[in-house]
């Protein structure tokens, strides 16, 4: 009898465990099957489960990385509480600021918490009172070049202008209304050039827009987008000096009128109009025309003199031309004091850098709260992969973001600029049709010595 039930529950246990082996292979089978027919489903599935690992690890991983504080009653670790989501692209965890786990803390973790959640980084930024946002990425997603095509249509709002997509595919706007300046840095090659043809080729169809053009670099890279600026100009110190003198006789005189023709004292009140149009003034290369020479020679001194009224006109321009529309955006491969005046520099209110070698070079572009967010400093693009992607700060978002700028199409931006010739207009001959009363202000006198 002993021998009998013996033997049945050894045959119980052998068709049990047959009938289960075989449930997991059919389940497993039927899973798969399952995820080929609906793969989003089996895609969510699957990030739910890991936001479920993760939220379950936290604790002890929170504990083991000294997220936290002790607490000085039952010698226990309070951790911050966190809630996890996964993605296709990563992990994103809103974690609780708390004493011993603030913002820096989550910073100095970032490394640790990327390795553990298998990311190729994790950025901490500050989302609300008591709120940290972390972020981490699978890849790279700045890493793919993207290439576009335009429209060669008017846009249907000149407050802001695109710049490309953030990490998280967020389309990034850089901001045109109430803008009197712009600086733009980087290392040659990676993308300014770039930049500058595709920021034309969105605003060139606008017939609100006007645009002053002048290249230091003294190439041909800007030949193809003359035929739609209403000034344009090289290398030439004089003749740059000479175009900025007009530019800036228009901004007088837009600030004499502005009343009279438009019924406000800020023109974005109204918004730029083909009467009244947007002026951005291009400075490609910069700081070619802000190096004074060394020398006691006449011909020092002329080009010295040459270079002090330049400044003083771009000074002029960045600190006074807000409020009639009159924007200047100012290229330069290191944005130092030495390659742009920082009385010019630190009254721009958009900084965009591309690759720089050194932290100095960030320091200059960015400013100083580049500090605070070493993982997104433009000393890390300093890579051929990173062609194209810059660091701006946000609106609406706290610290700094990379963004990967758009390739376009030269000879497409060729063809916008063509059609759109006829659209430019001498912006100052519209304002004397608009303010026929209007007391013409006498052109500015050269300094003494000047050419």
């Amino acid at each position: 009898m002993l021998a009998t039930l013996v033997g049945l529950s050894m045959l119980l246990a052998l068709v049990g465990g047959t009938a289960t082996l075989a449930g997991c292979l059919l389940g497993r089978r039927l899973r798969v099957r399952q995820a080929r027919r609906h793969p989003q489903q089996a895609a969510i599935r699957q990030h739910t489960h890991q936001a479920r690992r993760l939220a379950a690890e936290w604790p002890l991983l929170a504990q083991t990385l000294g997220l936290g504080y002790r607490d000085q009653w039952t010698r226990q670790h309070r951790f911050p509480a966190a809630e996890f989501v996964a993605d296709g692209q990563g992990v994103t965890a809103t974690v609780a600021a708390i004493a011993g786990a603030g913002l820096a803390d989550y910073q100095r973790a970032t490394g640790y918490l990327a390795d553990t959640w298998g990311c190729v980084s994790v950025r901490a930024e500050q989302q609300g009172p008591g709120l940290i946002r972390l972020r981490g990425l699978h890849r790279d997603p700045l890493l793919s070049s993207a290439r576009i095509d335009l429209s060669g249509i008017e846009p249907a709002s000149l407050t802001s202008w695109w710049l490309g997509w953030a990490e998280d595919s967020q389309s990034v706007m850089i901001r045109l209304a109430e803008v009197s300046g712009i600086v733009v840095a980087g290392l040659a090659g990676y993308g300014k050039t770039m930049l500058v043809a595709h920021l034309l080729g969105q605003l060139a169809p606008s017939p609100a827009v006007q645009f002053v053009l002048i290249d230091g670099k003294g190439g041909p890279d800007y030949d193809r987008l003359f035929p739609r600026a209403w000034l344009s100009a090289k290398d030439d110190l004089t003749a740059v000096r000479d175009m900025l003198r007009r530019v800036h006789r228009l901004m007088v005189d837009r600030q004499a009128s502005i009343a009279q023709v438009l019924d406000v004292t800020d023109a974005w009140h109204l918004g730029p109009s083909p009467t009244w149009p947007l002026i951005v003034v291009v400075i490609d290369e910069a700081h070619t025309f802000f190096h004074e020479r060394k020398g006691t020679s006449p011909e020092v001194k002329a080009h010295n003199a040459l270079v002090a009224e330049v400044t003083r006109l771009v000074e002029e321009l960045v600190r006074k031309g807000r409020n009639v529309a009159i924007q200047a955006m100012l290229l330069t491969q290191r944005a130092t004091g030495d390659a742009i005046p920082t009385r010019i520099r630190d009254n721009c209110q958009v900084a965009i850098s591309f690759a720089t070698r050194t932290v100095d070079g960030a320091l200059a572009a960015l400013g100083e709260e580049i500090r605070q967010h070493p993982e997104v400093s433009p000393v890390l693009l300093n890579d051929p992969a990173y062609v194209g992607v810059a660091v701006t700060g946000l609106p609406g978002r706290p610290g700094f973001h990379r963004v990967r700028t758009p390739r376009v199409d030269h000879h497409q931006v060729a063809a916008i600029i063509r059609a759109t010739s006829v659209r430019r207009a001498d912006p100052a001959a519209l304002l004397a049709g608009q303010a026929p009363g209007l007391r013409v202000v006498p052109p500015m006198p050269a300094p003494e010595g000047a050419a």
